[in-house]
């Protein structure tokens, strides 16, 4: 496959530190188009060429599934699997802990991800800036140029934001070269947070790698991990939460809860361990990931294996 994405020239240095936003809440989970569009979707061969004006995000989240990108007013040409090696899959962008606890990004690492190069044109690209919290709605709204100058000023640091919007080499499945593609990196703190996705969000990335294909030993790496199971009662949660945003945002535990508001815990629900494609995707060992989600969530929290 021949990617032609519209990049800087220099590739922007992978591990870039900004500042996160206080507030915590990834502005993923605040930023929905309100309607929907049906988007036609065709796979690229290894020899399709890109028309000008276009440009392919490596897209290893939520944006994997086609109902978000439905939603999200995602108007693709093309779709083609790849993987990304050297960056790895985390969970470190915070949401609203006992609801929706933390979403996808990449980290430099030494290890792989896999994921599908989605081909957008500008207006396409601007949506996604916005439901990713990268681009402010009036931002999306104002003059900003050309695609090349909208990808110039998402790869910039900003402070406030959770993604950075980078460059990358992936190889296309069937290729045997790598070309560049757009993704939303983490690279905010040394040590990223390990935070469970939720089972309304993991479900996204298994379907989505399922539906098109990706590595089977990848699809078995996402079936292994935990995910969060909030409470039919997890508003119950708002109040404690309100009060602990007044803290510090980054926490190795979530605000402990009391009275009625115990109702909204949850569970950890942990897949099946495929422990020979574990080390291949993650480099943190599976039990100090599973302790420090369980010290995360709190001790009295329910856990529970599936198979």
């Amino acid at each position: 496959m021949s990617f032609c994405a519209i990049c800087p020239n220099e590739m922007v240095a992978r591990a870039t530190r900004v500042k996160r936003r206080n507030g915590g809440l990834c502005q993923s989970a605040v930023f929905f188009p309100l309607s929907l569009l049906l988007s036609l979707t065709i796979y690229a061969s290894p020899s399709a060429m890109i028309a000008p004006g276009k440009a392919w995000n490596f897209a290893f989240g939520s944006n994997m599934d086609i109902s978000t990108r439905n939603r999200r007013q995602l108007e693709v040409s093309q779709i083609q699997p790849a993987v990304a090696d050297g960056w790895e899959l985390h969970f470190s962008l915070p949401g609203i802990p006992y609801i929706e606890p933390g979403f996808a990004a990449l980290r430099p690492s030494n290890v792989s991800t896999h994921g599908l190069c989605l081909e957008l044109d500008r207006e396409s690209w601007l949506r996604l800036l916005v439901s990713e919290g990268v681009l402010r709605p009036d931002e999306a709204n104002s003059q900003l140029g050309s695609l090349e100058d909208i990808l110039h000023l998402a790869a910039r640091p900003r402070d406030g934001f959770g993604y950075r919007l980078l460059p990358i080499e992936v190889q296309a499945y069937g290729s045997t070269v790598t070309s560049t593609a757009y993704a939303f990196v983490d690279a905010l703190a040394d040590e990223p947070l390990l935070l469970p996705p939720s089972q309304r969000y993991w479900r996204l990335l298994r379907n989505g790698a399922r539906k098109h294909g990706l590595d089977r030993s990848y699809r078995d790496y996402l079936l292994s991990l935990p995910r969060y199971v909030p409470s039919l009662l997890s508003p119950a949660a708002l109040p404690t939460l309100a009060v602990s945003a007044l803290g510090r945002p980054r926490s190795s535990q979530w605000p402990g809860l009391t009275g009625p508001a115990v109702v909204a815990k949850g569970r950890l629900e942990i897949g099946h361990h495929f422990p020979a494609v574990w080390s291949r995707f993650c480099t943190t060992p599976r039990e100090k990931l599973l302790s420090s989600m369980r010290e995360l969530i709190g001790k009295e929290s329910s856990v529970v294996y599936v198979a």
